[in-house]
């Protein structure tokens, strides 16, 4: 009997534990059609709108826009010049120092006379026979003694007699070493006692007369947008706190050869007393550029070479506009060819982020 009871109680066992496999099955079905459902319906759900891009709007300004010229250079006066003698010899007196002001005829240096003055003899002696030959040749000529051409001969001594003397006189002159101008001198480059052969410096002198002037070096992009006449402001790096006005009074025709960029004078309206030859400046000269907009550089996208992109924005959404870059100028872009109407707005910042149609929503 317990082994009839034993075997009946295990084979119920046997099938409560058949049963509760097929439930988990079924379970385990139900959950993954469950599942199933669920991604089908996620997947003929539409899909979500996308979210407006944030912006802010800057403005289009029209042109012309300032574009100043910018250069740095050295104060020179007009009319500096190096003295020298006409002529060689030994240096009798040097009259004055390095610094000394000087004025206009004033003498400032004089060679030994010795050589000039014999030279000025000689020459006077020999017109004076020159012009006593060609007395005699002329009585005789006129007597028939001689003949017309020992007049000539004569005639063309004493010509070439005169000549010499007026040379001779022009370098006894030219012994001295006489101021041009009012000025300083600058340097002193030679001493008592010294042999100066001729056309060797002597004195440097910066002269007064013709005022100061800047010399500054121009690119040739800067070069070509400047001309005689404009205005120029200079400020030496001496006295910043008082500013100079000037003019552009020279352009170069030729780049120099070490530097390649072109040299540009500009006269100093009214250099103020004791301006010195060498000081350092800082030059500024306006111009104006014609622009068909400025926009700010943060508006620019999608760029190769002068090519960009900028944006607007038409009815909440972004519109992207092809334009041409001129030239860049510190934060700002000036455009030479663009459709925007005058006073448009572009999109300045989150400009990078957008595409054409994109929508967007505009923010302080």
């Amino acid at each position: 009997m317990n082994e009839a009871f034993l075997g009946r109680a295990g084979w119920a066992l046997g099938l409560v534990v058949a049963l509760g496999s097929l439930a988990s099955l079924a379970s385990l079905a139900l959950v993954s059609g469950c599942q199933g459902a669920e991604s089908d319906a996620h997947a003929s759900e539409p899909p979500l709108l996308e979210a407006d891009t944030a912006v802010r709007l800057g403005d289009v300004q029209a042109g012309p826009v300032s574009r100043p010229i910018r250069g740095t250079g050295v104060v020179r006066l007009k009319s500096e010049a190096d003295l020298s003698f006409k002529v060689g010899g030994v240096i009798a007196a040097l009259y004055v120092e390095e610094g000394a002001l000087v004025r206009k005829g004033q003498v400032l240096a004089s060679l030994d006379p010795t050589e000039v003055d014999a030279a000025l003899r000689q020459a006077k002696e020999g017109t004076t026979k020159a012009d006593r030959d060609l007395e005699r040749v002329s009585k005789l000529t006129a007597s028939g003694a001689l003949p017309t051409a020992n007049l000539e001969d004569a005639q063309t001594a004493a010509a070439l007699s005169h000549a010499a003397l007026t040379a001779a006189q022009f370098n006894a002159q030219r012994s001295h070493i006489v101021a041009p101008d009012d000025g300083r001198i600058d340097r002193r480059m030679a001493e008592n006692g010294e042999i100066a052969a001729p056309g060797r410096p002597i004195f440097h002198l910066s002269g007064r007369s013709r005022g100061a002037v800047v010399k500054v070096g121009l690119t040739d992009r800067d070069v070509l947008r400047v001309k005689e006449g404009d205005r120029a402001h200079v400020v030496c790096d001496a006295r910043p706190e008082a500013p100079l006005d000037g003019v552009v009074s020279q352009i170069a025709t030729v780049a120099s050869p070490s530097s390649g960029t072109f040299d540009v004078e500009i006269r100093l309206a009214a250099p103020p007393a004791g301006m010195l030859s060498g000081l350092t400046a800082k030059v500024v000269i306006p111009h104006d550029e014609d622009a068909v907009a400025v926009v700010p550089v943060s508006a620019l996208t999608l760029g190769k070479g002068n090519l960009a992109s900028v944006f607007t924005v038409v009815d909440g959404h972004a519109k992207k506009v092809d334009v041409t870059i001129a030239f860049l100028l510190d934060d700002r872009a000036a455009l030479s060819n663009a459709a925007l109407p005058r006073g448009s707005r572009v999109v300045s910042g989150g400009a990078a982020e957008l595409a054409d149609g994109m929508r967007v929503r505009v923010v302080q």
